[in-house]
This record gives structure tokens, C-alpha cells and sequence, in this order.
């Protein structure tokens, strides 16, 4: 079976005929039939009803025609990428970061004569190391902690991932500014087990991936989302909390407040790349622009 095989297939059963595919595709109708033939042949079912009055699908072979156009589709995509008027897109994969936002709008200005498409998909550990590793996606933003370190390393060993370090952060919590804990300089664990815990939601693979920086404890009610944007709306209408590492430049930081915890253990943040591939100019200018914001977050402690 090949990919013309595929298109041919194709092309029979929305025309409904082996001479009018034959002439849509610059094939001699004997060539198309031979091709079909022998493709029926290889797969031991009979994917066309010949008639005078045309062809149609069996039963096999519509079910084959499920899975040939998105072979075709695939390889279309790829055609497409190739073309002189392809630009090329840029994908980032990465936990709840509110920073980010910023360095993906500069970058979607430095390089829009190259590139049309620019994506920033928030997602859960899990599936930032899948995207890189799969070239789903050209870099991830992820931390470790002494939790989470050991086997985040070997996942980035078994994939083939190389993760680079940022910078370490302590854990910070967030509270709405009208919160019962919003004065203090510094919050302890003792002093959180009585309010509810917003926690983004991570695939239940058995591991220790959690993005919250901080364990919920075992009495506490915890509220679960995947969406950053729900869980501040969540923030600002309860007196729940959240924790990360606190790096927050958007507008939300005008209705929240973030609070060093007492005794945190350090975060560090970083970026991992697929080893195979090699890191591209855009890939470079968007971590350049991670690290002006983390320096100003920085100064700005």
C-alpha cells in the first residue's frame, strides 16, 4: 500500500467513478483500476461495487477510507510546509505561568515575517514532557522541587530532553487582597489548613507531577481546574488559596496578593528542549525574553 493508492481511493468514491477519478488525477482509468486492484488484493477485502452505472464503497471500504484521508490530510500538512508561502508556526508548552504572556507577544512581533502562528498551550506536566519529546511543541517551561526532581530527571533521560535552569523561586502564596491572611508578611502551613486549596487538575498517571508548589493537606477541601484564568476568578471570590512560585505581571496582580510561606523549600524553573532537534533562533529570543521578565520580577522582590 502506498500514499497514491490512498489518493486514488479517495478519489473514486467522492466521484463515484473509475473514469472520472481517473481523469481528475491524469491516470489512465486501466492504471487506476490495476492500482485499486492490486491495493484490494494486499488487504484481502474488496473496497469498490463496479457497475456500469459507476463504483461505491463496501462496507471495507469505507472503513478504509476513515483512515486513508487522514493519511491524505497528514500529507497534505506536510506538502503545505514545503510550499514558498509556508510560515512557519511556534509552539511553547508550559505549566499555569502568568509571565509568559508578555514574552510570547514580543516574540509574535519579532518574527512575524516568518512565522504565522504563535502558541502558548497551558497544560499539565505530563503533556509538556509528551509535546517535546514528540516535537508537538518546540520548548516546555517546567520546575523542579525535591519532590518532583528525581523523576522529572529521569523522564527527561528516558525521552531524550535536556532541561536547562532559569532561575530558583520560592513558594508564594496567592489570596484575594480581602483575605483573612492578606496582612501578613509570611504565612505558615498551620495557618492555611483551614481554608480551601485551588489546585490544578493533572493527569492521574500515578506519579508525582503536580504543578502546586505546595501539598494539600489531608483534612483540607481542595478545589480542582486546569484553567489559570478560573482559578484567579476562583481566588477573588473565595477566601481559598493557591500557591506557585509567584511570578505575575498581568493585570490579576492588582487583585491579588502573593505571600512568601514560611520555611519554603526553592523551585527552579527551567526550559527543556528535545535533544534531537536543534534549538531554533525563535526558541533563543523567547527564552532571552523569559529571562528580562524574570529579572524584573527579581528586582522588583
Amino acid at each position: 500500500m502506498n500514499f497514491q493508492q490512498c489518493r486514488y481511493a479517495e478519489a473514486i468514491a467522492r466521484t463515484g467513478s473509475f473514469s472520472q477519478a481517473a481523469k481528475e488525477l491524469f491516470v489512465s482509468q486501466p492504471n487506476l483500476s490495476s492500482s485499486i486492484k492490486d491495493l484490494e488484493n494486499e488487504l484481502g477485502v474488496q473496497l469498490f461495487i463496479r457497475s456500469n452505472t459507476g463504483a461505491r464503497l463496501t462496507e471495507s471500504g469505507h472503513d478504509f477510507l476513515k483512515y486513508a484521508k487522514r493519511i491524505i490530510g497528514e500529507l497534505n500538512l506536510l506538502e503545505d510546509r514545503y510550499h514558498s508561502q509556508y510560515k512557519k508556526s511556534f509552539t511553547v508548552v508550559s505549566h499555569h505561568y502568568d509571565f509568559l504572556s508578555l514574552p510570547l507577544a514580543h516574540i509574535s512581533q519579532q518574527f512575524a515575517a516568518n512565522y504565522q502562528e504563535f502558541q502558548l498551550i497551558e497544560t499539565s506536566s505530563k503533556k509538556i514532557l509528551e509535546n517535546v519529546a514528540d516535537f508537538a511543541a518546540d520548548l516546555g517551561l517546567i520546575f523542579l522541587d525535591d519532590d518532583n526532581r528525581h523523576i522529572l530527571e529521569h523522564a527527561f533521560l528516558h525521552q531524550n530532553l535536556e532541561f536547562t535552569a532559569l532561575g530558583d523561586f520560592p513558594t508564594r502564596i496567592f489570596l484575594r487582597k480581602g483575605h483573612p491572611l492578606a496582612h501578613l508578611p509570611v504565612i505558615s502551613k498551620e495557618e492555611l489548613e483551614d481554608y480551601p486549596q485551588i489546585r490544578f487538575h493533572q493527569d492521574q498517571t500515578g506519579l508525582n507531577f503536580d504543578e502546586d508548589a505546595l501539598a494539600a493537606h489531608h483534612k483540607q477541601n481542595i478545589i480542582y481546574s486546569n484553567d489559570r484564568g478560573t482559578i484567579m476568578n476562583l481566588l477573588c471570590a473565595s477566601d481559598a488559596y493557591a500557591s506557585g512560585l509567584g511570578i505575575v505581571n498581568s493585570f490579576i496582580k492588582e487583585q491579588i496578593v502573593l505571600i512568601p510561606l514560611k520555611d519554603s523549600p526553592r523551585h527552579t524553573l527551567g526550559y527543556i528542549v528535545n535533544k534531537n532537534k536543534k534549538i531554533s533562533d525563535i526558541s533563543l529570543a523567547f527564552i532571552n525574553e523569559i529571562k528580562k521578565s524574570l529579572s524584573e520580577k527579581m528586582r522588583n522582590t
